[in-house]
């Protein structure tokens, strides 16, 4: 058998063995099929201690193996393995897979590999002590048609952005954790650079790692970005623990990108996740985040959490948790181009925000299910502005425990369904006040009110002031319009008398406000009150200023000063029906009798018998000619239940405190007016109003 033939069945027998058996095949797997030709020899030289003594040895004959101990030589066993000689070659020697030697300018040793690369070929050391970022670009290089480059455990220090144009690389790592000491850690101290930038990749992403910063100014740890005209798709951040950066993740011509099971924290920039933010070109949809936690952190005030700005779409969050930071999620579209769309959240949800955790000024669509809505702070939790201009709906969840508002409307085609709303405007009490520092007439009349500092409030608050000297007509719960940070007018109130001094004001919330900007609002079946847990400063269930909308079947039971308040003025289109802690008349019983009126029972003239039905009577509305007299219902000739109440020549309504119910169901009762003690009546009216039971 000549030399070409031998070649050709170690061809063979390579491809047999493929990549796995390279590690347990010893000197006899030196290369695979395609790094193999006729005529090489295959036959191991030696060993070599490290890479630096590897660069001072010549291959005796194309195709010798070396067996390389370690990368360096005071770390044996890391970064080693088995090379070959190639003796034709003439690429640059790139610190991993392939080495030349001092001197000579046609040959390389080579590492035999596929699609996986481990760092440490590389000479990265794991203890983050210098600057491994050439390391992993020489890495990245090394995988032109894509592959998996591992690491770990230890630190990979990165002060270059590394960068990943157009091949699918997965950055992979020995395990997830929250430990800075264990599994495998990529710190990113690239100043205000990015930490890696992706360009126009078509897959790839990161696994079973932490990535964190050090020291970071600006850029975001990682950044994607359209090469070209090439967008990125199919990323997959899979157990990922993403720490103490500026920005976290910037999102731009991306599709189809997820993240499961990872988490972000301690992010001080702009926000920890943005999705697109400039044009239409670099829209970034769909992306998924599925049992995910994101949070800005709790010393990160002013850092918001998750920004979808200008185009983008189909982002769904599955059992995801929004913390800490300021708003949760903010829609909006300062690109000015085409808006955010369809935003589904179902599971999980937000807690510990100091912003308004849903913030939605611009969108098309928004879905929120099953999730609980909170925060501590001074904002609304929902908060849908007149520049969302689609539709949003939110079903069977939570929401409760902020300054303000529970949800405050200003959109249109808004839904609200099978909801607990309640403990909002916890910051509605003198404690969290303003103090009032002047009251002076606005020019047109009316007071105007300055505070001491930033009273943070907007047009259309609901605000109380107490304690004012001298402008004393400032006092009382009033709508204002704000002027500027720290002053407000009160249009409701005439300017009188010259201000004295003193005062303060804070500001009251409802578990839902309907602004007059909004319209075809529907809030059907949710419970809008006091919650079993934490304070409950809603003053009403719900603020309605909107002509167009739909509020029945809610439970308006447990608010501090009443169910709803209607401020705008009803057309065709408002239907408020059906609402439990509502004082509801569905009928009136009505008697009237002319001339002189003796005691005994007198006929209804629109209901002589209550027959198939079952009624509650709350509420006795009368009055008299002359004289005095007690009235009550009767059925079958006896008291249907409640006591007398008096009538005299004044109009009396009595809310009855202990209703009662008339049962007609079994059979039909004959109902009367009953007048008990008259004493000179004449002209008699009574009119009894009543709820259908069934």
């Amino acid at each position: 058998m000549d030399e070409r033939t031998t070649g050709n069945a170690r061809r063979r027998a390579l491809t047999a063995i493929g990549l796995a058996g390279l590690a347990v095949a010893g000197s006899q797997a030196v290369a695979t099929a395609a790094q193999a030709r006729p005529g090489r020899r295959l036959t191991l030289t030696g060993t070599t201690e490290s890479v630096a003594d590897l660069r001072g040895t010549v291959g005796t004959a194309d195709g010798d193996q070396i067996h390389l101990l370690g990368y360096h030589a005071s770390t044996p066993g890391v970064g080693g393995g088995v090379l070959y000689w190639d003796a034709d070659a003439t690429e640059a020697d790139n610190g991993g897979t392939v080495f030349a030697v001092t001197g000579v300018a046609t040959g390389r040793w080579k590492r035999p590999y596929a699609t996986r690369i481990d760092l440490a070929w590389f000479g990265w050391t794991g203890t983050g002590t210098g600057n491994d970022s050439p390391k992993v670009q020489a890495a990245v290089g090394a995988l032109p048609a894509g592959g998996t480059i591992e690491a770990g455990p230890g630190k990979v220090r990165l002060e270059d952005t590394v960068q990943v144009v157009g091949v699918p690389i997965v950055f992979a790592g020995a395990g997830v954790t929250d430990n800075d000491e264990y599994s495998t850690q990529y710190v990113v101290a690239t100043g205000a650079d990015d930490g890696f930038h992706l360009s126009g990749v078509r897959g790839g992403g990161l696994r079973d790692l932490q990535v964190r910063g050090a020291g970071l100014t600006g850029g975001s740890i990682i950044m994607t970005s359209r090469n070209g005209t090439d967008g990125n798709y199919m990323l997959t951040f899979a157990n990922v623990r993403f720490k103490d950066g500026y920005n976290g993740i910037t999102l731009r011509g991306a599709n189809t990108v997820r993240f499961v099971n990872c988490v972000w924290n301690g992010f001080n920039g702009q926000q920890v996740i943005l999705l697109n933010g400039v044009n239409n070109d670099s829209r970034a949809d769909p992306v998924e985040f599925v049992q995910c936690g994101i949070a800005a952190g709790s010393a990160n005030r002013n850092t918001d959490n998750l920004v979808i700005d200008g185009l983008g779409g189909s982002i769904k969050f599955i059992a995801t948790a929004i913390l800490f930071g300021r708003h949760g999620i903010w829609m909006k579209n300062t690109p000015g181009a085409s808006i955010p769309k369809f935003l589904y959240f179902e599971g999980g949800g937000f807690e510990n925000g100091h912003g308004v955790p849903v913030l939605l000024e611009a969108g098309a669509q928004a879905q929120f299910t099953n999730t609980y809505i909170s925060a501590d702070n001074e904002d609304d939790n929902v908060r849908i502005g007149p520049g969302f201009t689609g539709t949003a709906t939110f079903t069977n969840s939570v929401i409760r425990g902020c300054g303000r508002n529970g949800i405050d409307i200003a959109s249109t085609r808004i839904t609200v369904t099978g909801c607990l709303i309640g403990n909002n405007g916890r910051t509605a009490h003198p404690a969290f006040a303003r103090t009032v520092t002047g009251a002076a007439a606005n020019g047109a009349g009316r007071v105007r009110i300055t505070t001491g500092a930033a009273h943070g409030w907007e047009t259309g608050d609901r605000i109380s002031i107490q304690g004012v000297t001298g402008t004393t007509e400032a006092n009382g719960k009033w709508v204002i319009e704000v002027v500027d940070e720290d002053t407000f007018d009160l249009p409701a109130v005439a300017f009188a008398n010259g201000y004295a001094g003193g005062g303060t004001g804070y500001r009251h919330g409802a578990g839902i406000n309907i602004r007059d900007t909004a319209s075809r609002v529907v809030i059907v079946g949710n419970a809008i009150g006091g919650l079993a847990d934490g304070i409950n400063r809603q003053d009403h269930g719900i603020v309605n200023a909107a002509a167009d909308v739909l509020i029945s079947g809610n439970d308006l039971n447990g608010n501090t000063v009443g169910p709803y308040q209607l401020t705008g003025t009803p057309t065709a289109q408002t239907r408020i029906t059906g609402n439990k802690g509502v004082e509801q008349i569905d009928g009136w019983l009505t008697a009237r009798v002319s001339g002189p009126v003796a005691d005994g029972l007198f006929d209804f003239g629109n209901l002589l018998y209550l027959d198939s039905q079952r009624i509650r009577v709350v509420r006795v509305t009368r009055v008299v000619g002359s004289g005095t007299c007690d009235v009550r219902l009767d059925a079958d000739g006896a008291s249907a239940g409640g006591t007398a109440v008096t009538a005299t020549t004044a109009v009396l309504t009595t809310s009855l405190v202990t209703p009662f119910t008339v049962d007609g169901v079994g059979g039909p009762r004959r109902l009367r007016a009953r007048v008990l003690g008259a004493s000179g009546v004449t002209d008699l009216e009574v009119q009894f109003g009543y709820q259908l039971v069934s």
